[in-house]
């Protein structure tokens, strides 16, 4: 995943196919600027990682479902979903004090 925001979200709801070759940070979503693409080609210079291609995956480390016995949760999932505000919260944990 381009972001650490992209990586906290179900699998389901990951980008499935980004522009990536940029060394540009994205502070916002704590990652690389990575452009989402739907149909179009990549700019030159970038490269699309398409996630149904072998060896390519957005899957693992996900944060779904409602399930909260560790024991429980399904191969992939690492904890039960989180909200907007808890993804947010955990983004500012995760960037630290402000320098």
């Amino acid at each position: 995943m381009p972001t650490l925001k992209d990586m906290l979200l179900p699998q389901g709801r990951r980008p499935s196919s980004f522009c990536v070759g940029s060394r540009k940070f994205d502070p916002v979503n704590v990652g690389l600027v990575a452009k989402v693409r739907a149909s179009d080609a990549c700019p030159a210079g970038l490269t699309d990682f398409n996630v149904s291609l072998l060896g390519n995956s957005n899957r693992g480390h996900s944060f779904e479902g409602e399930e909260t016995d560790i024991t429980k949760l399904p191969p992939g999932v690492i904890g039960p979903e989180l909200t907007d505000a808890e993804r947010r919260a955990l983004l500012e944990y995760l960037k630290g004090p402000e320098s």
